[in-house]
């Protein structure tokens, strides 16, 4: 038998009504409503309609489980009233009419003004977006004139060593505690060195960026031309003076 064959001998379909589902709190509770709405009718007893768990599967497809949950939702806005007979072991099923009314109308009320609801809603949406698009674009102010400040700072001290060129040898130029350590270190003179660096740029028209590195190389170069020439041995110090003249520096 194929399948189609096979629904004809399933019985007939359940209708139930759609636009139940909202109001009564699913698809579930709308079927199981909808399946006793039709029996209410031929209902013998004050109580409304008996019917077994089994039953009501039977005709909705609903497990116990969701004709439990379906049922609790039914109780909860009073469209139904459940009442069981323990020692029969009957459970009977009334719809409660103008319980019924009032949730209809009330739900259709609620259609009626939803989309007034749904217009203020936007417009506190809209009021809540231009907070926050206010608050975005003042804090992007911020963010923009802290990196602007910051990028404004990094240009002008890349300028300022950019534009630090060359010049003569200063008046003020003096010889640092660096230079004296090197003249103590190589055993040369500070004092005529410094005379000689100092007569040698500006007869020549010497300019540096750096004066105090320029003096250091001259110092360094000082020591070759001192050991290349034979005629400056005389004034190589002896340990013992260079050991004093370490002393002197260290306590200057």
């Amino acid at each position: 038998m194929k399948a189609t064959d096979y629904l004809l001998t399933m019985g007939n379909p359940i209708a139930y009504y759609p636009k139940l589902a909202k109001p009564l709190g699913g698809i579930s509770s709308a079927i199981l409503f909808s399946q006793l709405f039709y029996w209410q009718d031929k209902a013998t007893s004050d109580l409304g309609v008996y019917k077994t768990r089994d039953e009501l599967e039977d005709e909705t497809g609903l497990s116990h489980n969701e004709q439990r949950t379906a049922i609790k939702k039914l109780c909860e806005r009073g469209v139904l009233i459940v009442t069981e007979k323990r020692l029969q072991h009957k459970t009977y099923y009334k719809i409660n009419n103008e319980k019924v009314n009032k949730v209809l109308r009330n739900f259709a009320k609620f259609m009626i003004e939803l989309p007034r609801d749904i217009n203020s809603t936007h417009l506190e949406l809209d009021i809540v977006d231009a907070e926050m698009a206010t608050k975005s674009s003042s804090l992007d102010q911020k963010i923009t004139t802290k990196t602007t400040t910051k990028i404004t700072a990094d240009i002008i001290v890349a300028k300022s060593q950019k534009q630090k060129r060359a010049c003569q040898i200063p008046d003020d130029f003096e010889p640092t505690t660096n230079h004296q350590n090197i003249a103590v270190n190589e055993n040369i003179n500070l004092d005529n060195e410094f005379i000689k660096f100092k007569d040698y740029c500006l007869a020549n028209g010497k300019k540096y960026i750096d004066w105090n590195a320029a003096f250091n190389n001259w110092l360094r170069n000082a020591v070759k031309y001192q050991r290349a020439s034979p005629n400056n041995k005389a004034n190589f110090m002896t340990l013992s003076e260079r050991n004093r003249a370490v002393l002197e520096s260290m306590r200057g």
